[in-house]
C-alpha cells in the first residue's frame, strides 16, 4: 500500500533539524503529498509567538551555527518562521502536542496562528495512519 501523504514528528529543537523537516515538508508538498506536521517538546518552542528561538544546533554548535547565520544574512536561506509561512500556504498542517505543552506550561493562544490543532500522540497517529511518518 502506497502511503497517501508524509507526516512528520518534529521533537527535536536544532535549527538544523527543523530546517531539514520543512524542506523536506516542501519537497513533499509540491509533488502534490498532503503534509501534516506534529511538534512535540524542544521543537514547540519554533511554534510560540514569541520565537525565542530562532537558533539552536546540536553537536559542534559555534561552527555549524556561525556557517547558517551567515547563509540567512546573505538571504541564502529563509528563516523557520519564512518556512512556517511557505509550508502553510502550500497546504500543510500543523499540530501541536497537547501533552508536551502540559510538561513546557505552552497554552494553547501562546501558539502561532498557523497551529491547526493541538491533540495527543495518539489521535495524531491515527489520523496519519496511511501517511508516510518521519521523525525529526
Amino acid at each position: 500500500m502506497e502511503a497517501k501523504g508524509l507526516a512528520i514528528i518534529f521533537h527535536s529543537g536544532s535549527f538544523d533539524r527543523i530546517y531539514h523537516g520543512f524542506s523536506i515538508s516542501l519537497a513533499a508538498l509540491s509533488l502534490g503529498k498532503e503534509v501534516k506536521l506534529f511538534f512535540t517538546y524542544w521543537a514547540l518552542e519554533y511554534l510560540r509567538k514569541e520565537r525565542p528561538v530562532e537558533f539552536g544546533v546540536d553537536g559542534e554548535k559555534e561552527r555549524h551555527e556561525e556557517i547558517l547565520k551567515k547563509n540567512i544574512e546573505k538571504g541564502h536561506m529563509l528563516k523557520i518562521h519564512e518556512l512556517i509561512q511557505q509550508v502553510k500556504a502550500m497546504g500543510g498542517k500543523f499540530y501541536a502536542c497537547t501533552h508536551s505543552m502540559g510538561i513546557l506550561n505552552i497554552a494553547r493562544n501562546e501558539l502561532i496562528d498557523e497551529v491547526d490543532k493541538s491533540m495527543g500522540l495518539t489521535t495524531w497517529l491515527i489520523d496519519t495512519k496511511e501517511d508516510q511518518i518521519i521523525f525529526i
